[in-house]
């Protein structure tokens, strides 16, 4: 990319927008390392807890699919504070409930406010960025929720081994009102209708055979990142008896593997003209990786550059996912984007409660073999869907 080129990219709203989707991820991955810790304190099951995070996947992908004409109405600058400041408000409710009900109240209420943020700082990154950009653009909004697993789930890891859970949830809360008031002076003159001048298509309009095989791999990506994002601490925690404070570091070059591979799929997919294969050569790898990763007999150290390798290739397969999905005709953009985050919290719900069974079970090897049959039905969909060259 040439300079001119990377200077066209909007530099301030990318990141405050990667800033956001840390925030965004941080208020359910920061969660993961202590599911077991939660069960506890609340008396319930680590079932019933995984339950609570399929509800709040089902809030992310019940309201993202409503931003586009949300934005429509009240304009995406407002949509975009006013999120950040009810994900705030719940991660504090949170710390200060304690029965089992009031934090999944608060955690539904976090994930519709969290969708509302992702669908609309996807659609106007969308509208405000080229196609020969998007890769990268893309990659760097992935790369800002990635970093709620690489720095956020360490530091959360370490930081509860002395405050708890709940001491947690309050620090996220008050980094994501730090981040509300950021948005709010930098996103100035980027909400309703100064962003939203394209006449936008309906739903039916968007949802064609290619952009529904797009989305079904969206499904597929995100289950097989979920088992693996939300339940590794339990997995270290359970086979491996690792403790809160022997979490962080295998826990970090795990997230770091992920971080990298958003970065380097961002870059290679602005200069691979074949997007959809590029996609599938990664979705494989990703499989591949799932299956070693469970390995019964794997040590710590086999088991965490697993892991790493795990979290690189599915990273690297997310930013020529959402370039092909942004390649889409500007008047069905915001509305394919905002669908996508929906898909993909039903794959984040999926992969709560079947990870969930699985944990249970200490079922290891079932859930690398079902990563990697999922892995393998994404990379299919998105070649079978791949948009035909005209004759």
């Amino acid at each position: 990319m040439t300079r001119s080129a990377a200077a066209a990219l909007p530099l301030g709203l990318l990141t405050v927008g990667g800033a956001g989707m840390f925030m965004a991820g941080a208020i359910g991955m920061t969660r993961s390392p202590f599911l077991l810790q939660m069960a506890g304190d609340l008396d319930v099951d680590i079932v019933v807890v995984a339950h609570m995070l399929a509800g709040s996947s089902v809030a992310v992908g019940v309201s993202s699919f409503f931003t586009g004409p949300l934005a429509e109405r009240l304009g995406r600058r407002g949509l975009l504070v006013g999120a950040l400041v009810i994900m705030a408000a719940m991660m504090a409710g949170s710390a200060a409930a304690w029965t089992y009900w009031q934090v999944l109240l608060a955690a539904i209420l976090g994930g519709l406010a969290s969708g509302i943020y992702m669908g609309t700082i996807y659609g106007e990154v969308g509208d405000r960025v080229a196609d020969s950009q998007r890769g990268r653009a893309m990659g760097w909004l992935i790369g800002g929720q990635s970093l709620a697993l690489l720095v956020g789930v360490p530091m959360a890891s370490w930081i509860g081994a002395f405050i708890g859970w709940r001491g947690v949830s309050l620090v996220v809360g008050g980094c994501t009102a730090v981040v509300a008031g950021a948005t709010a002076v930098l996103v100035r003159g980027s909400g309703g209708a100064a962003v939203a001048k394209p006449v936008r298509g309906g739903i039916r309009a968007a949802l064609g055979p290619r952009v529904l095989a797009l989305l079904g791999a969206s499904i597929t990506e995100r289950i097989c990142f979920g088992m693996v994002a939300t339940y590794f601490a339990t997995y270290l925690q359970l086979a491996h008896h690792l403790t809160l404070v022997q979490l962080p570091v295998p826990l970090m070059l795990m997230a770091g593997g992920n971080f990298l591979g958003n970065l380097l799929g961002g870059r290679v997919t602005d200069r691979v003209a074949n997007r959809p294969l590029l996609y599938a050569l990664a979705a494989l790898g990703t499989g591949a990786a799932a299956v070693a990763l469970f390995v019964p007999t794997l040590g710590i150290t086999a088991a965490v550059a697993a892991a790493c390798a795990y979290m690189l290739i599915n990273g690297a397969s997310r930013p020529p996912l959402f370039a092909l999905l942004g390649g889409v005709p500007p008047q069905v953009r915001a509305t394919v984007l905002g669908i996508n985050i929906s898909c993909a919290s039903a794959g984040w719900m999926a992969s709560a409660l079947l990870g969930g069974v699985l944990v249970a079970a200490e079922a290891w090897a079932m859930m690398g073999w079902l990563a990697a049959g999922l892995s393998l039905a994404g990379a299919v969909l998105v070649w079978v869907g791949r948009a035909r060259p005209p004759r």
